[in-house]
């Protein structure tokens, strides 16, 4: 059997860019479905496991009903809103606006290389 490498990652995510498989195509002759996970704080500098609980069951039923016809639109987002975004960015001493762009930045990242 072959030993896993970082390697077959990198494959298939630029398989997943070159076919724009995660974009969003209107369909007006498939039926609609809006799948809504729940926004991440970033408020944090990273995701962490307890994000792929959110967003793994919610994920793979959108994927299974975009596989049996369905329209499906899944948009993606962040709640960098409020109280927990402010105390990151006291607690690091870094500039609210700047800390949550950046999180933000971080968190589009991983979420890419995990096919999300």
């Amino acid at each position: 059997m072959a030993i896993y490498g970082k390697h077959t990652d990198e494959k298939w995510q630029k398989i997943w860019e070159d076919s724009g498989v995660f974009k969003f195509r209107e369909d007006k002759d498939k039926e609609k479905l809006y799948v809504l996970e729940m926004f991440s704080y970033p408020s944090g500098s990273k995701l962490h496991a307890g994000h792929w609980f959110n967003y793994g069951p919610t994920d793979s039923w959108a994927r299974m009903k975009k596989m049996q016809g369905y329209n499906v639109f899944q948009p993606m987002g962040f709640d960098a809103f409020g109280l927990p975004a402010e105390n990151y960015a006291i607690k690091t001493g870094i500039h609210p606006m700047d800390s949550t762009l950046k999180n933000i930045e971080t968190m589009e990242v991983q979420l890419k290389a995990m096919g999300a």
